[in-house]
């Protein structure tokens, strides 16, 4: 029996089918996938766009070192699994996968660093009589719904570069993978959730 990979949308359900992924060497069936009709699309926007306005809802920087932390350490227990995956459904060879999901590991380990690392500024003050015993700083946000559209090429490794960053900051993310090539970014997104 094919494995089936639903949407990952809370709330939403699609009319739109299914898409088949196939191995690209030799066109057999490995999985099929739900196709988010427009429907579905929307409510993933709605979703993204209730959670960046509640700013009650947004995690704290270390609840986000956290999570990705947890996602690079489960990534890096299951890399062969993720190599495996990403040649099967991309059509690469096994050596060439096993250093995309190294990347991958890197990638989410480096917006770790970079929250630990990268902080606003100090705006210089007091150099006219408006700004006497004045204070200012700059101060990162997230600046909204990130909508991540992915190449087939490197399916781990290009999702990784466009939702690790915005988990990092803090922006929710829409994913659309490629069709060629979903299971991988659909695997990120359950370890991420995971």
């Amino acid at each position: 029996m094919t494995a089936h990979f639903p949407m990952l949308v809370p709330g939403a359900t699609s009319d739109d089918g299914n898409l088949e992924v196939k191995a690209p060497y030799d066109g057999t069936l490995i999985a099929t996938v739900t196709a988010a009709d427009s429907a579905a699309v929307e409510t993933a926007h709605a979703n993204a766009s209730r959670l960046f306005k509640d700013r009650s809802q947004w995690l704290k920087p270390s609840q986000r070192i956290e999570i990705l932390s947890k996602t690079a350490d489960i990534m890096t227990g299951r890399a062969e699994e993720l190599a495996v995956e990403s040649a099967r459904e991309g059509g690469k060879p096994l050596t060439d996968s096993i250093v995309e999901v190294t990347r991958a590991i890197n990638g989410v380990r480096s917006c770790i660093e970079l929250l630990r690392t990268d902080s606003g500024e100090e705006i210089p003050m007091g150099l006219n009589a408006a700004s006497e015993g004045r204070v200012a700083f700059t101060r990162h946000e997230p600046i909204g719904v990130v909508v991540a559209v992915s190449a087939f090429n490197h399916p781990l490794n290009l999702i990784v570069h466009q939702t690790a960053p915005a988990v990092a900051v803090g922006c929710p993310v829409i994913v659309k993978p490629a069709e060629d090539t979903p299971l991988s970014a659909w695997a990120f997104g359950v370890l991420a959730r995971e």
